[in-house]
């Protein structure tokens, strides 16, 4: 406790003493985020002197200086940034040091953000504040679950300084999953676990098949990210670790976008940092309220590389709430993780994630669409447990009854590089299909 009290006030205090920058982030956001009267809307200024930024200092958005409105505005995603990244990046920032945010390409795309140092304490005050409103407080004893590689692992310093545990989970084999159920019980006191969902998933299965409870560790917040955290789950991790279990909505390129609240089933969104979008998925319009929509974010704090109408690639439903505005109720995952069923409709990672339910035993499974009705089902776990046929029947109710769908039963479905883990693969594209 005292370790982390110190680390908590010497980060302030280096704040302080290099001008509060940070501080007055934390401020803003935290201010712009409870307050009910605009219910968590973004400050039109911030915007507008985003865009009007962005039109007179970059090649790529000069031909926009006389806009009306953002939808003035291209929407772009990965592939035109990266074409365009050199006339995307603000004449005031050429010679300026710059740091680089980039996404492994497990999900998509690999690229890369240019972002300035104002963006960076930006992203600094987000984690903290979106931290605190969950239970982790800056300082605490933490761990991100992930792979850790030469490009992403943290010196020893970096490490001391921000309380953090580095557990990698390249291998979640018996062994490996051991080694972290020893590292969350031992002298480190971890607080706060960060992960993916289906290593969270995998962890809590391993810890409750062992017979752990709460009180034998010191977690008090967990954090998953990047993946469609599931109710199982989340009360697989209420039950062994007896914590706050929230879901957060964030990527490499921006920061964090949206959270859960502790004990709700919605993610606020980031209002303070972020103009964000809900498109249909057919056309540039907005989407309605309830309607699977493509989320589309405006950066209003990235001044060296504007990120405007930047297309994510993720799609979520939105819905009004009386204090909050709009609020997200799902997040479907990525529109490539999406399959389709035999007769054309798009089939979201979640549904099969729902209907893998019943077969809790099941350590890991992975569906794979080759063709218009041809998948298949990667299953861990399952053999001598489960009967094939039971599966199947299970997937054509949802897939098509004339779906033709092959068991494949192996030893382990590996991550990704990134220590993701993708539910469904879709190497199907009915565009081009005759």
């Amino acid at each position: 406790m005292l370790g982390e009290n110190i680390r908590k006030f010497g980060f302030w205090m280096l704040d302080f003493l290099k001008g509060g920058e940070i501080r007055s982030h934390y401020k803003d956001i935290k201010s712009v985020m409870e307050d009910n009267n605009s219910k968590g809307q973004s400050s039109n200024k911030y915007l507008s002197r985003l865009l009007n930024h962005a039109a007179n200092t970059t090649e790529y958005y000069s031909e926009y200086k006389e806009y009306e409105d953002i939808k003035d505005f291209p929407i772009v995603d990965k592939n035109i940034i990266k074409e365009n990244r050199k006339s995307i990046i603000s004449n005031e920032y050429v010679d300026k040091k710059l740091h680089s945010m980039s996404t492994s390409g497990s999900t998509g795309t690999p690229f890369s953000i240019e972002q300035d140092l104002n963006k960076r304490k930006r992203v600094l005050a987000e984690v903290i504040y979106f931290g605190e409103i969950c239970g982790y407080e800056l300082g605490d004893k933490n761990t991100f679950l992930r792979v850790w590689t030469d490009q992403n692992k943290k010196s020893k310093f970096g490490a001391w300084k921000q309380n953090l545990v580095m557990i990698d989970i390249s291998n979640l084999d018996k062994e490996n999953l051991e080694n972290v159920r020893k590292r969350l019980k031992g002298k480190d006191k971890i607080k706060c676990i960060i992960g993916y969902a289906t290593s969270l998933d995998i962890l809590a299965k391993y810890l409750i098949e062992n017979g752990d409870s709460p009180e034998m560790f010191s977690v008090e917040t967990v954090i998953s990210g990047a993946e469609i955290l599931t109710e199982t789950t989340r009360d697989n991790l209420k039950k062994v670790f007896g914590a706050n279990i929230v879901s957060r909505y964030s990527n490499q390129e921006n920061g964090i976008l949206a959270q859960e609240l502790v004990n709700s089933k919605f993610f606020i969104i980031n209002n303070a940092s972020y103009y964000i979008e809900f498109l249909k998925l057919d056309s540039d319009e907005e989407a309605e309220i309830g309607e699977l929509a493509r989320i589309v974010v405006t950066d209003l704090f990235n001044f060296a590389m504007p990120v405007i109408r930047y297309d994510t690639g993720d799609l979520a439903v939105v819905e009004n709430h009386y204090r909050y505005g709009k609020v997200i109720s799902e997040i479907k995952g990525r529109e490539r993780d999406f399959i389709y069923s035999t007769d054309g409709e798009l089939v979201s990672p979640s549904a099969v994630t729902v209907n893998m339910w019943k077969f809790s035993e099941i350590k890991q499974y992975q569906l794979i669409q080759n063709n218009k009705k041809d998948y298949l089902l990667k299953l861990n776990g399952a053999k001598g447990i489960y009967d094939d046929k039971e599966i199947i029947n299970v997937y054509k109710s949802f897939l098509g009854e004339d779906a033709l769908i092959k068991i494949d039963h192996i030893e382990g479905i590996p991550l990704l590089s990134s220590g993701k883990f993708q539910t469904t693969i879709c190497n199907y594209d009915p565009a081009n299909f005759e």
